[in-house]
């Protein structure tokens, strides 16, 4: 127990020669002269029309003799790859503008598939840009979705049952939660009712290569009790409910015994024996209801726990074995509830020296019914030679009450406690 403290385009010009391969005279200089400028105005030719009709595309200007002359281009075995490239992004161009989507559509696939390595240059990309504009309304590359590494319970999947994932093309499927009580944090970390969670799961197993895109959406809803119930009760048909119980200040009214699997008198009565409860009731057309008992409330982790390794909804009514004894933060609640007596004692050492302080080290034991037994005070420090002090803290001890905790042997218990006359 611890102490409590008050990016350019190049061209490259590849010349092949055919015929038999032997020995010739080297061409004279005279004869590169004459042969050199045979072959650039026929590329530079080639560049110019492509050039102009492509200008003539973004300017929209005289669409149809661009689209023969980007034609031509692509039909010029001459042309270069890089110039086939740009020569059906714009004919794509022009073939959308003209309203020729499916034809627009062919040309950029044909672009495409000139590189079957994927897209490594700008013409590449932007016709995978173009492609997903004209058969989608968007440019913007999908994201891969980031894996979700969050748990899913096997529990989750028992209820995954009850919401059918929708069919290609649908709206998609809401999953919602309306939990009354209990630790969302606890619930979050075993992912016991992750049931959006478990659909998807479930849909990627039974068909790995499907589009999973479907829109799946869970929504959660906690109130602190019971008495959130009133509010909800409009939307209770359509959603997992969850009721948290136990025999302190979470135990449910039998006025909302329409409510639960089982009725409040029967869930006491079941949880008197020191073991937890689960419970669910099918409802006709929706997600069950469900519900998590416990003596205490500390113990309803201990029960989801148990829950969230279900494989089946518990229909009928399923003891849940708790460890026993008192958790830390239960004796801790209670021993902070007396600090008022303690601060009484501790005023009385103060009243003959000022400067007394140091800790106070209490020796107790919590029988099963929640009394106090064998309790010790050891003063420390300055509060070592202060018999009355220690008589003090331990008659104050011993009045205290923990809750019952059905513990076969005595909970023994060193609690230190520190004073200090500075606040």
């Amino acid at each position: 127990m611890s102490p409590t403290r008050f990016p350019a385009l190049a061209l490259v010009l590849a010349v092949t020669v055919g015929g038999a391969i032997g020995c010739a005279p080297a061409p004279s200089s005279s004869d590169a002269e004459e042969s050199a400028p045979a072959a650039a105005p026929a590329a530079q030719g080639l560049a110019l029309r492509l050039e102009q009709a492509a200008r003539s595309v973004d300017v929209g200007r005289d669409a149809p003799a661009a689209t023969r002359a980007l034609q031509g281009v692509l039909a010029d075995p001459a042309s270069t790859l890089e110039q086939r490239d740009q020569a059906r992004l714009s004919l794509s161009q022009a073939l959308e503008a003209a309203g020729d989507q499916e034809a627009a559509l062919t040309t950029l696939e044909a672009l495409l598939a000139e590189h079957p390595e994927g897209p490594t240059s700008p013409a590449e990309e932007t016709a995978e840009a173009r492609l997903r504009k004209l058969l989608t309304g968007s440019e913007a590359s999908p994201q891969p979705r980031p894996l979700d590494t969050r748990p899913v319970a096997p529990f989750a999947h028992a209820l995954a049952r009850y919401f059918p994932a929708p069919s290609a093309g649908s709206a998609g499927l809401e999953v919602r939660l309306l939990a009354f009580g209990g630790d969302a944090e606890a619930s979050d970390r075993l992912g016991t009712f992750a049931v959006d969670r478990a659909v998807r799961e479930e849909r990627r197993q039974a068909c790995p290569l499907c589009d999973d895109h479907l829109a799946i959406r869970g929504h959660s809803s906690r109130s602190g009790s019971w008495v959130g119930l009133p509010h909800s009760r409009a939307r209770l048909a359509g959603a997992v409910v969850v009721y948290y119980f136990d025999l302190g200040d979470g135990r449910i009214p039998a006025r909302y015994d329409a409510e639960l699997p089982l009725p409040s008198a029967d869930i006491a009565a079941r949880l008197a024996h020191g073991e937890g409860l689960v419970a669910a009731r099918e409802r006709p057309g929706a997600p069950p209801v469900l519900l998590l008992a416990a003596p205490r409330a500390t113990q309803l982790a201990e029960v989801e726990e148990a829950l969230s390794r279900m494989t089946a909804v518990p229909t009928e009514p399923t003891a849940v074995p708790l460890s026993s004894g008192l958790k830390p933060e239960e004796i801790q609640k209670v021993v902070r509830g007396s600090f008022g007596r303690y601060r009484a004692c501790y005023e009385a050492v103060l009243a003959r020296n000022p400067a007394a302080a140091g800790t106070a080290r209490m020796h107790f034991a919590i029988r099963g019914d929640g009394s106090v037994q064998g309790v010790s005070t050891e003063g420390g420090d300055g509060l070592s030679q202060e018999p009355a002090f220690e008589e003090c803290m331990s008659a104050a001890t011993i009045t205290l009450v923990f809750p019952a905790n059905h513990a076969a042997t005595p909970t023994k218990v060193t609690y230190p406690v520190v004073f200090s006359p500075n606040p």
